[in-house]
C-alpha cells in the first residue's frame, strides 16, 4: 500500500477555476528513486556532516508526488504552504539516510588486520 500525507495550507487557494485547501503529497516509488536519485547528500565538512540538497531533483520530486490537485495548480501557493509541500515529500526520505550518508567509509581507509 503506497503512503499518502495530505498538507493542510494556510489559506484557500483557487486555480484553473477550481479551490483547494489541502495538497495531497505519495510517497516516492522505486522507480522515482532509480531515476532521479536522492534529493540530498551528506558530505564531511570540518568534521561534521552537512546536508547539500539537490534543488533540481528536490523539485522532480515535488512535481511527481503531488496527487491533489495536481502540480499545475500550486504556481499560486505562498511561501509558506510551498515549503510545507516540498517538506511533506522530502520526510518520506528522512526515515533512513540516503546511501550517499556515509562518508567516515568514503574518507577513510578500512581497517587492516
Amino acid at each position: 500500500m503506497m503512503t499518502e500525507k495530505t498538507v493542510t495550507l494556510s489559506r484557500r487557494y483557487e486555480a484553473h477555476g477550481a479551490v483547494f485547501e489541502t495538497v495531497k503529497v505519495r510517497e516516492p516509488r522505486f522507480n522515482d528513486l532509480m531515476q532521479l536519485g536522492e534529493p540530498y547528500e551528506l558530505q564531511r565538512a570540518a568534521g561534521n556532516n552537512v546536508v547539500i540538497e539537490n534543488v533540481e531533483t528536490v523539485a522532480a520530486y515535488v512535481r511527481r508526488c503531488v496527487v491533489e490537485p495536481g502540480f499545475d495548480m500550486l504556481g499560486e501557493l505562498g511561501i509558506k504552504d510551498a515549503r510545507a509541500v516540498r517538506v511533506a515529500v522530502l520526510d518520506f526520505f528522512t526515515y533512513g539516510e540516503p546511501a550517499t550518508a556515509s562518508p567516515a567509509s568514503k574518507s577513510e581507509p578500512a581497517p587492516t588486520s
